[in-house]
């Protein structure tokens, strides 16, 4: 209760007036805020945005998990892409992100089986990312994997 007291020591108990505008812009730039009035359907906006990205994030993740049972979901998730405006650069960083993950996960046990080089490649083309980076990728990866269990991959694909 410490706060609380110092408070009633700082505020007066007199009945709150409401600050005229020149003295509310003058705050506000002396402390950096924003106009309350103009960032809460801003804020409102950025956070249901930021929420929708998420969940999109995430279905992304599950559709490349379970590939290839998966592909059906392919086209609604792009769909809701579509719907939701997310743009194309964000998209395809999405995409190397699960992509990227999912060869972590392959490689995880320090063996690449012919089913995990399958789902990569099913993944890749639906995602629409070019061989050459996807190599790229996956070379980064295994080398990345190999240097930390000191000895390299083996490949059964």
């Amino acid at each position: 209760m410490g706060f609380f007291n110092a408070l009633k020591r700082v505020l007066t108990h007199e009945a709150r007036t409401e600050a005229d505008e020149d003295a509310r812009r003058r705050i506000r730039d002396l402390w950096g805020l924003e106009d309350e009035d103009s960032t809460a359907d801003g804020a409102a906006g950025h956070d249901a945005l930021d929420y929708d990205r998420s969940q999109w994030q995430k279905r992304l993740q599950r559709i490349v998990d379970e590939l290839p049972a998966s592909q059906p979901r392919w086209a609604d998730l792009m769909n809701d892409a579509q719907a939701l405006h997310l743009e194309p650069a964000w998209i395809h960083d999405r995409q190397l992100e699960a992509l990227s993950l999912l060869v972590r996960k392959a490689v995880a046990n320090r063996v690449f089986t012919a089913e995990e080089h399958h789902r990569l490649d099913q993944a890749r083309k639906l995602m629409g990312i070019p061989e050459a980076e996807a190599e790229a990728l996956l070379h980064d990866i295994i080398a990345e994997a190999e240097s930390i269990f000191g000895q390299p991959i083996k490949d059964e694909g």
